[in-house]
């Protein structure tokens, strides 16, 4: 018999028997588990388990490629479900989704999750900043799958001043200099990303033009398509 213990953060959920669910979570040592849950549709602890919430759990199972069993335990209530702005709840359903999309089970990835609870409080918490903090999560999201962009200097000369485009073949920044002639095959880089500049909403959704190319881009080397959810979202925007 294995054992072992963790925080994690409600992916998903969906029926099992009629009284049993089958949990999808992001653990913060053992990144994406899933695991049955005996008697989890209960009225009594159906609350635990919505998207979002974090949550104490034991896994225990024969083997680790068996369907184990979960105990969970709520420590926060941070569901999306509970928020009235449809804009903060789409964003919130979009970076979950998006994390079950872009990772196999038992990668872990203890940055991304501290990265994405914090996110999540943010939301949750109204701070202004939180749109802001949802591009720069994205890019994250793009390093810790391979993508990972560099914004601070200029691929081509080195520079590290008039940053205003991104190469969409490399991935690298590219100065207002070096572009001259070529600025409609390059990709916007928005100041806020490179600065402690804050962004307006062109600004945000320039950066959600950046991080949805590349996010593409990935969804296409495994023949998927991103989540419709995260779509939802930018249109909510």
């Amino acid at each position: 018999m294995i054992i072992w213990k963790d925080k994690a953060i409600v992916l998903s959920k969906m029926n099992y028997s009629e009284t049993s669910l089958i949990l999808k979570v992001f653990t913060i040592n053992n990144g994406i588990q899933t695991g049955l849950v005996r008697g989890g549709k209960k009225l009594n602890k159906s609350n635990i388990f919505e998207t979002g919430n974090l949550v104490a759990l034991e896994w225990k199972g024969r083997t680790e490629d068996t369907l184990g069993v979960f105990n969970c335990e709520l420590l926060e209530a941070n569901s999306a479900i509970f928020i009235n702005d449809s804009k903060k709840f789409m964003s919130i359903i979009s970076m979950l989704n998006l994390i079950e999309f872009c990772f196999l089970e038992n990668e872990s990835e203890n940055e991304l999750f501290i990265k994405s609870y914090e996110q999540i409080k943010d939301i949750l918490n109204n701070k202004d900043s939180w749109l802001e903090g949802y591009v720069k999560w994205e890019l994250l999201l793009l390093n810790k799958i391979g993508y990972g962009l560099q914004l601070n200097r200029c691929i081509v000369s080195n520079s590290i001043k008039n940053l205003v485009f991104v190469s969409p073949k490399s991935g690298c920044a590219v100065s207002r200099t070096v572009a001259a002639g070529y600025e409609k095959k390059l990709l916007t880089l928005p100041e806020f990303l490179i600065s402690e500049k804050s962004p307006n909403l062109q600004n945000i959704r320039e950066g959600l033009s950046l991080t949805t190319f590349f996010l593409i881009k990935f969804a296409k080397s495994i023949n998927k398509s991103l989540p419709f959810t995260r779509e939802y979202f930018i249109d909510s925007i």
